[in-house]
C-alpha cells in the first residue's frame, strides 16, 4: 500500500489483557481488532476535521490558502475522495492495519523541505503576462507573449511542514478498553 500505514504497538496491560482474553476464549481477534480498526479510524477523520490534534497542524501558505477559498486543510474533497476519505482498516485474526492508499500521505505526515525530491524540467505554455515593473522601476501597465519554454524547478518548490494526521489519541484507549469489555460482555458479538 502506498501512502501511510500506522504501526502501534499496545503497552495499555488492561487492553492487552483484554485482547489476551478475547483471543483465549475465541481463538480469533478479527472481530476486536475490527472494533479497534474502527475506533483509529473515526479518530483519524476526527483528526482532519479539527485541523489537526492535539495540536493545530501549521497553517497552509499564503499562496495555498488563496487556491483553496478557504477549505480545511486535506479536506478539500472532504471524505468524497481525498485523504480524509482513503483512510481505511484491515483486520485480520492478529492484527489491524489502518492507512491511506494516496502517494503524498507520508509528504504531509512528515513533512519535506524544498528540493527534497530533486529537481524536474516543467513545461511552461505560452501566455500572457500582465507587466507593471520593468528593471525595478514601475512602469504603465501593459501585457507581454511569454513563449512556450521549460523550466527546472524543485521538488517539493517550498518546504511542507508536517501535519501528522494518523495519531492515535489519548481518548482512544479508553473506548477501545470501553469497547473490547463490552464485546467481551456481549460473548463475542459486535454491536
Amino acid at each position: 500500500m502506498a501512502g501511510v500505514t500506522l504501526d502501534i504497538k499496545i503497552k495499555d496491560r488492561g487492553i492487552q489483557k483484554l485482547l489476551d482474553d478475547i483471543q483465549r476464549r475465541m481463538g480469533d481477534l478479527t472481530p476486536a481488532m475490527k472494533i479497534i480498526g474502527q475506533i483509529v479510524r473515526t479518530s483519524i477523520v476526527r483528526n482532519f476535521e479539527r485541523g489537526g490534534r492535539p495540536g493545530k497542524w501549521a497553517p497552509l501558505s499564503p499562496v495555498t490558502q488563496a487556491r483553496r477559498k478557504g477549505k480545511k486543510i486535506l479536506m478539500v474533497r472532504g471524505l468524497g475522495g481525498g485523504m480524509a476519505g482513503s483512510i481505511h482498516a484491515r483486520a485480520d485474526k492478529a492484527k489491524v492495519v489502518i492507512g491511506t492508499n494516496k502517494i503524498y500521505a507520508a509528504v504531509h505526515q512528515f513533512g519535506a523541505k524544498k528540493g527534497s525530491f530533486g529537481t524536474v524540467e516543467a513545461g511552461i505554455k505560452t501566455h500572457m503576462r500582465k507587466i507593471t515593473q520593468a528593471f525595478g522601476r514601475p512602469v504603465k501597465p501593459h501585457k507581454i507573449t511569454v513563449r512556450a519554454h521549460t523550466r527546472k524547478t524543485k521538488l517539493p518548490w517550498g518546504d511542507i511542514p508536517a501535519r501528522p494526521f494518523m495519531v492515535v489519541q489519548d481518548e482512544d484507549w479508553d473506548e477501545i478498553r470501553e469497547s473490547l469489555n463490552d464485546f467481551i460482555l456481549a460473548g463475542g458479538k459486535h454491536a
